[in-house]
């Protein structure tokens, strides 16, 4: 045999480490969709490495869709699945029975993530529900936060189950719901009203999940998604949640 066909295989460059350990993190979900990532100089000093191969790393994050760089806001980790989904709800948005079926596929997915988190959440992910529902009840008015606190909830409970798969498939589905669904706190007759019912229902469904109680969880998930399915048909073509 010919030893020639056989070469060495060259060290990796840093940045390609770098990019190689971002580029995990986020397909295995411990960064979740939507989250930023540490500033350029933090990473240089979290890896011990130059600037110009954490620009190098994250640039190339970027081009392949990882990440996405917001003007004056930082780095944020983007959905491996986001740009299928959103060019596929981009083409149906404006037909109403697109939003039946999305609901359908939310029932079929959350209600499955809140009985699994309630058996796989770890401390960590309990203490982050748990903070995110406190933060929801601290709402004193006079109009609700934004639709960004119910995202980072139903992420959170994706992210509780640790499976990958679905934490990216519920980042790219609810970053496009929590768009469009802040146009139904603007429509309501009682915006305020409408969001502390949401939160109570949260608050059932994160209760049930740091008991373990993976029915209760999966239950009360179930009624909130009834609830969100009922508010969707009787205000715009918008869905909630």
């Amino acid at each position: 045999m010919d030893k020639a066909l056989f070469k060495k295989i060259p060290k990796k460059k840093v940045r390609d480490k770098v990019f190689d350990q971002i580029k995990s993190l986020i397909v295995e979900g411990t960064l979740l969709p939507g989250q930023k990532i540490p500033p350029e100089l933090e990473l240089c000093d979290l890896f011990s490495v130059s600037r110009s191969s954490v620009r190098e790393a994250v640039l190339r994050l970027e081009c392949l869709g990882f990440v996405e760089q917001r003007h004056g806001e930082g780095t944020f980790v983007k959905s491996v699945t986001e740009s299928v989904i959103l060019n596929y709800t981009a083409e149906m948005a404006s037909d109403r029975s697109f939003f039946s079926g999305l609901m359908e596929i939310r029932e079929v997915l959350e209600i499955w993530a809140a009985r699994t988190a309630a058996d796989r959440a770890s401390e960590k992910d309990i203490n982050d529900l748990v903070q995110i529902v406190r933060t929801m009840e601290s709402n004193t008015g006079p109009l609700p936060p934004r639709y960004d606190q119910n995202v980072d909830l139903h992420c959170r409970i994706a992210a509780a189950t640790h499976n990958p798969f679905l934490i990216h498939m519920m980042g790219s589905i609810l970053d496009w719901i929590g768009t469009v669904t802040d146009r139904i706190y603007d429509e309501h007759a009682h915006p305020l009203d409408l969001f502390n019912t949401l939160t109570r229902q949260h608050r059932v469904i994160v209760d049930a999940i740091a008991a373990g109680d993976a029915e209760a969880a999966a239950n009360a998930m179930a009624d909130h998604l009834e609830f969100a399915a009922k508010q969707t048909r009787q205000g715009p073509v918008v869905p909630t949640g």
